[in-house]
């Protein structure tokens, strides 16, 4: 069996999504996501209920007024907050993995999809776009091939590194000469598996390579800047990190500025640190360490 027969074997048995996450990303086609919609989706899951109320309660530390509901967590958080988080948590065991071929621990590929999705995010608000819960999908999963191709770079690594510096291309593109399919590319056929909206399956194929989309959109553009943007700024890097290129076109089609970039980046960290002061219950001020 060759080594892509072997990878595609492996992408039919991976893991599917959680029903609830499955349900909640069907919700991805209205533009305007209702906490009513997604709260029928999420109450019958005490989990997800649990951390949702332990987030609005730990962002809203003392104040005598506690969460007790979801309604009440839904009001202080957000409707965007809340169905981030809930995707995010679902999607957590699927994406907290260590991986092998690119030196990522399970805490660092998950640093980075949650850094790419929440750029997306911010990204989208500064421009105006109105498919932003899409484009955090796309960006929360963008990397999802990694995990399955782990094994595969493991083995080729000095091989695929090697090409890169003779040939002067960039990673993924050594990976395809040397394995026979790129991360991005096996993350499509992932989120295709898993019968996601073709957007976003066009997002995570393209992201590093937003010109082989067949369809240029905004959010394939969107997830490519801003992971572009999370490699540079160093949120969850792993050993191929600094071996891909930002497309200008995407900025320019995007109408992306330097003050753009700088003002979204600073808003990055900022987000990364009300995330962790959520999850964590503690300050921001000893959260930041941890980021």
């Amino acid at each position: 069996m060759s080594i892509k027969d072997r990878i595609i074997e492996k992408v039919s048995s991976f893991p599917t999504l959680p029903t609830m996450a499955s349900k909640l990303l069907g919700l991805l086609n209205d533009p305007e996501i209702s906490a009513s919609e997604i709260g029928r989706v999420i109450q019958y899951d005490p989990a997800l209920t649990a951390n949702l109320l332990k987030a609005a309660n730990s962002a809203y530390l003392g104040q005598s007024c506690s969460v007790a509901s979801l309604s009440e967590a839904f009001f202080r958080l957000g409707t965007k907050w809340v169905y981030q988080m809930s995707v995010s948590s679902l999607i957590f065991s699927n994406l907290h993995r260590p991986v092998t071929g690119y030196e990522l621990s399970g805490d660092e590929l998950w640093r980075h999809s949650v850094a790419v999705a929440q750029m997306s995010d911010i990204l989208c608000r500064h421009l105006n776009v109105k498919s932003a819960a899409a484009v955090f999908t796309a960006g929360l999963l963008h990397d999802i091939g990694k995990i399955i191709l782990g094994e595969f770079v493991s083995d080729s690594f000095e091989d695929i590194q090697a090409i890169v510096k003779e040939k002067k291309i960039p990673f993924e593109e050594a990976e395809k000469q040397v394995i026979g399919m790129d991360h991005a590319e096996v993350g499509g056929m992932t989120a295709q598996k898993w019968k996601f909206p073709p957007a976003i399956v066009e997002s995570i194929r393209c992201h590093h390579r937003p010109e082989k989309a067949e369809t240029q959109s905004e959010t394939i553009d969107i997830v490519h800047v801003a992971d572009a943007t999370c490699l540079i700024q160093g949120f969850g890097i792993g050993r191929d990190d600094i071996l891909y290129k930002l497309n200008n076109d995407s900025v320019d089609r995007l109408n992306i500025t330097g003050k753009i970039l700088e003002q979204a980046t600073s808003e990055l960290v900022t987000a990364l640190e009300d995330i962790d002061m959520m999850v964590s219950g503690k300050p921001a001020s000893e959260a930041v360490g941890r980021l």
